[in-house]
């Protein structure tokens, strides 16, 4: 009817703009509505109309830009159908075009593999965090966050029997610093003429029973033995494996101008996570070097927790005046916790890209799947007519997209390994690479493209095939 190829473009590329910018509005509104979950997640507080993120240029830039990046392809190709083709029925575009769409639709499911892998690999890792033994135990034990010092045993004898005065206290101790990530400061220390820079960790007495920790030889501290306060120190086995010593019981340590005797070594324990390995660490009772000791930890019966903590705070004037602060406390275990807040957010996220790339791909799959079921319709009718069971025709449909999604797959396996092996790096203790993840990935988006495609293609296996032939 007289229409130029250039205003047929112009027209489908206004028909793509008006959905982009619907799709925009859509998209502003689920944003805002998501925005106090991100924010929750992530511990951040941002406003989608703060003027600072320029989205009211931004906005307009990228609906232009996703409009010429989705619609020039399409436009063009639709404009560019000879008319008399069209009209005898010719529909069918390139095999260009149709290596196009395959390739998509490898690529979405490919993305979508990668995210599901990414997702059970995390969880996988977190499960491994979750269920390890940690060499401690931060459970019914609290941190009391003041900051009075106690440079001295008999400094902090007063306020530990005030506070095992209260009904379900087991223990108290103190140390320069608690189990919870952060490094501990170190110098250089001296066994058998070799030198070494260690972490110190200024404790008292009760330290490593009030956490739980194991003994692997020797003993811990004990004030029956008047040494311990003087020149007295315990070692973790990465000491003593950093040293190189054999039978470390009994041996000298020196540093800070101090000649130490090791009267124990206390087993392993993951103070600092599952990202850094545990470092080598001394354990003394007077440490001239370190810094005071501020960090006191309480460890509480079961059942009388809230008793006990009650009773805390109303005697914390009296159990430590020199403070002069308000009773602060933080649960060991939660503090711990906050070390596996960014795995988990990380799941969180991988969660929720894992369900979206899916559900993208399954929508492309379901408008691919249309297309090439009504492209065969009469190929259809005709194997119906021929004696073709509906098992068969099925069959048919599917084996094409069966072969894609198993292509997409096979691409992304080895991407996902190279992502996935780097980020297990990140952690000093990690689980091997598992096996089930890649299988299962394959086997979730196999099913779904199968009954995906299954639902489209029933329609025509159950259509009359006279419907489709009779115009013939």
């Amino acid at each position: 009817m007289g229409a130029y190829r250039f205003q047929l473009t112009t027209q489908f590329l206004t028909e793509i703009f008006i959905q982009c910018f619907v799709a925009t509005i859509l998209a502003l509104t689920i944003a805002e509505l998501a925005l106090p979950y991100f924010n929750n997640l992530f511990q951040v507080n941002l406003s989608i109309w703060n003027i600072e993120n320029n989205l009211f240029w931004q906005l307009p830039l990228i609906l232009c830009l996703i409009t010429f990046v989705a619609g020039t392809y399409p436009a063009l190709v639709l404009s560019g159908f000879k008319p008399a083709l069209v009209l005898k029925g010719n529909f069918s575009t390139s095999k260009q075009s149709s290596w196009l769409r395959n390739g998509l639709l490898i690529f979405q499911f490919s993305i979508a593999v990668i995210f599901i892998i990414g997702l059970f690999i995390i969880n996988a890792q977190l499960k491994y965090m979750r269920t390890q033994d940690l060499g401690f135990t931060a459970n019914q034990v609290v941190y009391i966050k003041n900051i009075s010092l106690f440079n001295k045993p008999e400094k902090f004898a007063p306020v530990r029997d005030k506070i095992l005065k209260i009904q379900g206290v087991k223990s108290v101790t103190v140390a320069t610093g608690v189990p919870d990530g952060s490094e501990n400061g170190g110098n250089g220390y001296t066994v058998n003429g070799v030198q070494k820079s260690i972490d110190f960790v200024d404790v008292d007495f009760d330290y490593f029973e009030t956490l739980d920790i194991k003994l692997k030889e020797g003993r811990f501290f004990s004030r029956s033995f008047s040494t311990d306060t003087a020149n007295s120190v315990v070692i973790n086995e990465s000491a003593v494996a950093k040293y190189g010593i054999k039978n470390p019981v009994g041996q000298t340590i020196r540093g800070c101008n101090i000649d130490y005797k090791i009267v124990g070594v206390a087993k392993d324990f993951k103070a600092q996570g599952f990202e850094s390995a545990v470092q080598p660490t001394i354990y003394a009772i007077k440490n001239p070097c370190g810094n005071s000791k501020t960090q006191i930890m309480v460890k509480i019966e079961e059942n009388k927790m809230a008793d006990a903590l009650a009773a805390l705070k109303a005697q914390w004037p009296q159990i430590n005046p020199q403070d002069g602060e308000d009773f602060r406390y933080e649960f060991l275990d939660e503090l711990y916790g906050k070390l596996f807040k960014k795995q988990e957010q990380l799941q969180s996220v991988f969660f929720a890209a894992a369900l979206l790339t899916i559900f993208i791909a399954i929508l492309g799959l379901f408008a691919f799947a249309k297309y090439i079921t009504n492209g065969r319709i009469k190929e259809i009718a005709v194997r119906k007519i021929l004696g073709a069971s509906d098992i068969q025709i099925f069959k048919l449909i599917n084996s094409s997209f069966f072969i894609m999604v198993l292509v997409a797959n096979v691409i992304s396996w080895p991407v996902a390994y190279i992502l996935t092996k780097k980020w297990l790096e990140t952690f000093a203790y990690r689980i091997d690479l598992p096996v089930l993840p890649f299988v299962s990935s394959a086997t979730i988006t196999i099913l779904l493209a199968v009954i995906t495609v299954s639902i489209q293609a029933k329609k025509a296996v159950k259509a009359n095939p006279v419907d489709a032939l009779k115009y013939e």
